[in-house]
């Protein structure tokens, strides 16, 4: 599975920056690398799995753990 780099909502509301999918070293599993864009702006990872899920709220509405709102674009003129 793909993700798209890019601002995604989590389903409570708050924003984060996807940055890219990593491979652990040891298992091989795919972990979603992302920044929380308010308070303390701090790295963190989980799995793709769990990334792009589909929820069950409390009021039983289903819904994407993670939507992606806007597309980031990397231009890198090295690559």
């Amino acid at each position: 599975m793909e993700l798209q780099r890019g601002i995604y909502q989590h389903y409570k509301g708050n924003l984060y920056q996807v940055f890219n999918v990593a491979t652990h070293s040891e298992t091989g599993e795919k972990l979603v690398v992302y920044q929380c864009l308010y308070g303390d702006y701090s790295l963190w990872v989980r799995p793709l799995t769990m990334f792009t899920e589909t929820i069950t709220t409390a009021d039983d509405r289903e819904m994407d753990r993670f939507k992606l709102i806007q597309e980031t674009v990397w231009a890198c003129s090295d690559c």
